[in-house]
């Protein structure tokens, strides 16, 4: 199974007051499900945690530590070149943030499910139909989907 990670998942794993069980039990799965990401996560992930440094939200070598955890995570970063018309058209219609709508783009383009721990992504994927991983939102048939690709595997 293929899922697009955001980087509200990925950063729930490294910043200890963001993590929930939804989180860790995605993080269990890593080594079962191919993961992806657009290429704005390589840029997001580590923003997000230089800003938890300068907030004294962490120190530095937990940054650096999350920075190799995170590069050793596997995750594919998806290289098609952008369609900023097709990006700006998704974010407007689902009041999404550009950077936001670039996990779903990847999602619906790839045909693959989206993971997030935000809301607004969460209920734009679902609306555009993509199957959507985040707490409180499986379906009976996500839920028989996901657990047969894990047997699978």
């Amino acid at each position: 199974m293929a899922l697009v990670v955001d980087a509200s998942v990925t950063l729930a794993w490294f910043l200890e007051g963001e993590r929930t069980g939804f989180s860790e039990a995605l993080f269990d799965q890593v080594e079962r499900v191919e993961l992806w990401a657009p290429a704005i996560w390589l840029l997001e992930v580590p923003n997000a945690l230089l800003v938890a440094e300068r907030k004294k939200r962490i120190q530095r070598e937990m940054r650096i530590e999350a920075l190799e955890r995170a590069s050793a995570l596997g995750i594919r970063i998806d290289t098609a070149p952008v369609d900023m018309k097709t990006i700006s058209a998704l974010a407007e219609r689902r009041g999404l943030s550009t950077y936001d709508a670039s996990y779903l783009e990847c999602a619906m383009r790839q045909q693959f499910d989206l993971a997030t721990l935000d809301r607004a992504l969460a209920a734009a994927a679902a609306a555009e139909g993509v199957p959507v991983h985040a707490p409180g939102r499986s379906t009976a048939a996500q839920v028989r989907r996901r657990y047969a690709a894990l047997r699978a595997a």
